[in-house]
């Protein structure tokens, strides 16, 4: 679905999967530097199949190699961002991640959808959602699009990309108070942890129940576009997003 999204506008994608995580080999068998090539590619790297939390504790046993090889990457990309749906992580798990990715020009910079990238595909939810695995939200997010459109969630929410970010985007700045987009990752990230309820989350063994909904995947792209330069670029980035509709 990214990938799609990205090339809806105009940039050339690499697309390289998966990074494995081998802890007691090479921490990371995909060289990301030998995908850099020219300066206008953009690399969509499928990370390793685990959770924030198990990544989390890989990170507290090799930190210094994954710092490392975060930093190799920085002499090639001038942004790094990591994509997550928050799932079932705990409060803490997304405060740490957040903590040590908080900066797409060195670390990294953590982008998350709550509670998954399905939220795209309603922008105006209000109701609490309960639920024992996200999985279900999936399926009924899926069955809504194919009942009403006769399509793939993918397909839906890459032809109808720009209103539903804008939507999130008018969204993030009214409730953060801040036409900096650049921002609206770390508002987001401490409006989960305040309004999601989380209190155990070990094996999804029991529902946890999602209050607040947004996304910020629209920050990754209006950084690719250079539409971030400047500190209130809000406005500027709506402006993009309508002017594809």
């Amino acid at each position: 679905m990214k990938k799609c999204i990205f090339t809806k506008y105009g940039f050339n994608v690499i697309r390289q999967e998966p990074i494995r995580i081998e802890e007691k080999k090479q921490l990371f068998d995909l060289d990301l530097i030998e995908l850099a090539g020219d300066r206008d590619n953009i690399v969509i790297a499928q990370g390793p199949k685990n959770r924030i939390g198990e990544f989390l504790k890989l990170f507290d046993n090799q930190s210094e190699d994954i710092e490392r090889y975060f930093s190799e990457q920085t002499r090639n990309f001038s942004g790094i961002f990591l994509i997550y749906d928050v799932d079932h992580t705990s409060n803490d798990d997304l405060a740490n991640m957040f903590k040590k990715f908080q900066d797409e020009t060195s670390s990294g910079l953590l982008i998350l959808s709550s509670p998954c990238i399905e939220i795209l595909s309603e922008p105006n939810r209000r109701e609490v959602l309960h639920v024992n695995h996200l999985t279900e939200y999936k399926k009924e997010r899926k069955k809504w699009v194919q009942d009403n459109y006769s399509y793939s969630i993918e397909s839906y929410i890459v032809n109808h990309f720009e209103d539903l970010v804008l939507a999130f985007l008018t969204k993030n700045c009214k409730e953060s108070g801040s036409d900096n987009v650049m921002e609206h990752p770390e508002f987001v990230l401490n409006q989960i942890n305040a309004y999601n309820e989380r209190t155990y989350v070990s094996r999804d063994l029991q529902p946890v129940l999602y209050r607040y909904f947004t996304t910020t995947l629209y920050v990754c792209i209006a950084y690719i576009l250079g539409l971030t330069k400047e500190i209130d670029n809000s406005a500027k980035v709506a402006e993009f997003f309508s002017s594809h509709k």
